[in-house]
């Protein structure tokens, strides 16, 4: 995350939001409803120092070094007030895209119908995501709607708004 300056009008929006937020909570209980989810890329370090002791004057063992290029992978959790629905791991992704979310969208339905099924039968579910591209994309929003899904407003620049 990078600290950005919020003008006028996104403070605005900022505050519209959370007002809409807590207004709604007042009037019905969505804190049960709200499904979100986040993404984290980790970087595997397994550097191996070996450590040995050697007698004063004595050569150290020769150790092969390592591949140069670090593995990484992306972990997506999602998750309610419930707990933890669904978590997966993908492997050499640099970036999730619209194709990759939708996936995970789906998936994290079917747990979620297993794992909650009064939230998914009686009431939809409320996703709280931020605006990144793949969440924001035409395709994500098309397979949000075929799911059911209404998205809670989230101001751009505010991460801090996010249960992540």
């Amino acid at each position: 995350w990078v600290p950005h300056e919020l003008n006028d009008c996104q403070r605005e929006v900022r505050v519209e939001t959370c007002i809409a937020l807590l207004n709604r909570h007042t009037n019905e209980e969505i804190l049960n409803c709200i499904v979100t989810c986040n993404e984290k890329c980790i970087l595997f370090d397994n550097r191996k120092r070996s450590a040995s002791w050697l007698y004063p004057g004595s050569a150290p063992k020769q150790c092969p070094k390592r591949k140069l290029t670090p593995r990484k992978v992306m972990v997506t959790v999602w998750w309610s007030s419930a707990g933890v629905i669904h978590h997966s791991f993908l492997p050499n992704v640099v970036s999730i895209t619209a194709d990759v979310y939708c996936e995970e969208l789906n998936t994290m339905m079917e747990k979620l119908a297993h794992l909650q099924p009064a939230l998914v039968n009686r009431s939809s579910p409320l996703l709280l995501h931020d605006n990144a591209r793949p969440h924001a994309a035409q395709q994500t929003v098309s397979k949000l709607q075929e799911l059911g899904l209404e998205v809670l407003r989230h101001p751009p620049y505010s991460p801090d708004l996010a249960p992540g």
